[in-house]
């Protein structure tokens, strides 16, 4: 694994002119449609950090939030994230779907506490370790039920290489507390400490390896469902509250 520096790179992310504390950025397309429709925030501008991201704003109680619908995965999630916080943005609050490791309620949000660094961006951020600690945890959880909605709180797998989950490896996550699978939350916490940020994150499930096969569930259907709109009403509460 290459040695982190703790040096400026080379080429810089540019921002864009646009005044705001906080981000709220989902990586499915039905559900940023959702937001985007729940918020009524409208586009305001482009950050390219390898691909186009559109940017919208929308105002709450005095504050103006960004919302973007970030790429999937670990490298393209970071550049996405390194354009957002160029413009100002202090706080991001990313949530969306996960893969379930244990049998649990479908109804229940999960709240990472820390993440297993099975992907190769946050190495560029901070020096190797096996896990990268989710600090805002307890903030989300508290917000979350408060609102009145069930948690489940636990490790996430982050990995870039999600039809290389195999039985081992998941065995090997489960033993060490991990609860869900995800793609990006290690390198965006990564990525955040090193920029000074603020990162909070949450999951729905969508599919689960918590049996002897995976289950595809609510994975492969793109439509809207009850808790894709309270998990967008809790991420815009969150922005509120923070």
């Amino acid at each position: 694994m290459i040695r982190f520096i703790d040096e400026e790179g080379m080429i810089s992310p540019r921002g864009e002119h646009i005044k705001a504390d906080i981000a709220l950025t989902t990586f499915s397309t039905h559900i940023f449609d959702v937001l985007l429709e729940r918020t009524g925030a409208k586009q305001s501008g482009v950050v390219r950090g390898g691909v186009d991201i559109l940017l919208y704003t929308f105002t709450q109680n005095g504050k103006t939030i960004v919302v973007y619908r970030s790429p999937v995965g670990a490298p393209a999630a970071v550049s996405a994230m390194e354009e957002v916080l160029a413009c100002g943005v202090k706080k991001v609050i990313a949530f969306g779907i996960c893969g379930g490791l244990t049998e649990s309620d479908p109804d229940l949000f999960i709240v990472p506490t820390r993440a297993y660094r099975d992907e190769g961006t946050s190495y560029h951020y901070m020096p190797a370790t096996e896990y990268v600690e989710l600090k805002n945890a307890k903030a989300v959880q508290a917000s979350l039920e408060k609102a009145g909605i069930k948690t489940l709180v636990g490790g996430a797998w982050t990995t870039d290489g999600f039809y290389r989950e195999t039985c081992t490896r998941l065995n090997e996550m489960r033993a060490n507390g991990c609860v869900a699978v995800d793609m990006e939350s290690s390198a965006l916490q990564a990525c955040a400490n090193y920029r000074n940020a603020d990162f909070y994150t949450f999951f729905i499930t969508a599919d689960s390896l918590a049996g002897e096969k995976w289950e595809p569930n609510c994975i492969l259907d793109l439509k809207a469902t009850d808790v894709t709109s309270v998990a967008v009403a809790a991420a815009v509460n969150l922005a509120k509250e923070i």
